[in-house]
């Protein structure tokens, strides 16, 4: 089965204005409605400060802010996106606290243990993918979060674990065999340079090894699956 969110991306947010912002929530309210059961969180959506050149940080803030206020009633996790902003991140999502009921995550982490921390406090998970492991700051971070706050994700086609990240030495299961430039492909092939769904046991690996095999590699997977489950599938 496959299963989607929606919601505005923040370098995205320029689109909005005051004439059309009602006529944008409601679009996305009713893609809400009639596909409830395909639609498992509210999101991407966050804040941006690393690509201001696409949306300036007060029109981020304002429709971060309209979407969430707006979108809570369809009590649906939500899927955030952060760079650069955890701190007026923190502060929105702190002040909507109470009307949160489905929790979220920190989609794509590439943050400090502290802001780590200060989700985690609020009630979200960690995402994590390849570019939340490209130093070894990152894995020093990784290495200290609570297993039940972690998920994993890939984020394809792009934030794939590169030959140059720190991650990259941990990494076992390799694809290369697999990769041919776009024109020669064939089904069962791999797009060189571009992320795949399939590389998500890379995510796993590197965790498992910079967690110094606390668990077996099954029972991290099994345990990051039960996370996924609790927050996008509570109901069920």
């Amino acid at each position: 089965n496959l299963y989607t969110t929606c919601g505005y991306h923040p370098t995205r947010c320029s689109e909005f204005n005051e004439s059309n912002e009602n006529e944008i929530l409601n679009q996305i309210i009713e893609l809400y409605q009639k596909n409830s059961e395909k639609i498992v969180a509210i999101g991407e959506f966050g804040l941006d400060y690393e690509r201001t050149q696409f949306c300036n940080i007060e029109q981020q803030k304002r429709y971060f802010e309209f979407q969430l206020k707006h979108l809570i009633s369809l009590n649906k996790p939500l899927f955030l996106h952060n760079r650069a902003a955890s701190q007026d991140l923190y502060n929105i999502l702190y002040k909507y606290r109470d009307q949160i009921t489905k929790g979220g995550v920190i989609h794509s982490f590439d943050g400090t243990l502290d802001e780590a921390l200060l989700f985690i406090q609020l009630g979200y998970f960690i995402g994590l993918n390849g570019c939340s492991m490209k130093t070894q700051t990152n894995l020093d971070v990784i290495k200290q979060l609570p297993l039940d706050k972690i998920l994993v994700e890939t984020d394809a086609p792009w934030c794939g674990i590169k030959p140059s990240h720190t991650s990259h030495s941990h990494i076992k299961t390799q694809f290369t065999s697999e990769m041919v430039k776009k024109e020669k492909w064939t089904s069962g092939k791999m797009i060189k340079d571009r992320n795949e769904p399939c590389t998500i046991i890379q995510i796993c690996e590197v965790i498992h090894s910079i967690r110094d095999n606390q668990e077996s590699f099954e029972e991290l997977c099994e345990k990051i699956y039960l996370n996924t489950k609790q927050l996008f599938f509570s109901d069920q």
